[in-house]
């Protein structure tokens, strides 16, 4: 970000376009004035490090620990965490001052709440056999919602907790044996 003047720059900040606090720690670095996707090889900012910022994770793609993140700098938000290959922030290129490489502290041990699509042949116990099967990984459901796709198949869709992207790997690969199952796909939008 460049501008002309110190009244710019607290300008962009009132407006929310530029963090007050990112600003100040790469003055205090004497680096750019906000970080770039580009400058993301000079010292990524752990999310857990983002001391005294507001982080909020995006419900459009629902990111988890292991995901590529960058986080968008939204008024009112803070940092939004997206997966990096979230629609709603495809040409984030174009506003790079908007925009912080970031990545997942090592040592969260927060569950995150994800998405999965389950395709899955219809007849009797089928659902309660999936929801079984989730219980045995640690993993808790949030909510659950079932779409007839023809007299045999149904898809359901399940929000559930998950530490990691390894966590939901697990959870996925238990469901994906189950017999009556035809398909397994994490939904990030």
């Amino acid at each position: 970000m460049k501008l002309a003047t110190l009244d710019d720059l607290l300008a962009e900040i009132g407006l929310g376009n530029a963090m007050s606090v990112v600003v100040a720690k790469n003055l205090q670095q004497g680096e750019a004035v906000v970080p770039t996707v580009a400058q993301s090889n000079h010292g990524h900012l752990p999310i857990k490090g983002a001391d005294g910022v507001l982080i909020t994770f995006a419900k459009c793609c629902r990111p988890i620990p292991g995901d590529p993140i960058i986080a968008h700098v939204s008024p009112g938000k803070g940092l939004v965490i997206h997966h990096e290959s979230c629609r709603n922030i495809r040409g984030y290129q174009k506003e790079p001052e908007k925009f912080m490489a970031v990545e997942w502290d090592k040592e969260t041990e927060q569950e995150f709440i994800t998405e999965i699509k389950v395709e899955m042949f219809n007849h009797q116990g089928a659902l309660a056999n999936l929801t079984a099967a989730i219980n045995t990984t640690t993993s808790n459901i949030q909510s659950l919602n079932t779409e007839e796709k023809d007299g045999r198949v149904y898809s359901t869709f399940i929000r559930l907790t998950a530490r990691d992207r390894v966590h939901l790997a697990n959870i996925m690969r238990k469901i994906r044996v189950m017999p009556d199952v035809i398909k397994v796909t994490r939904n990030r939008n």
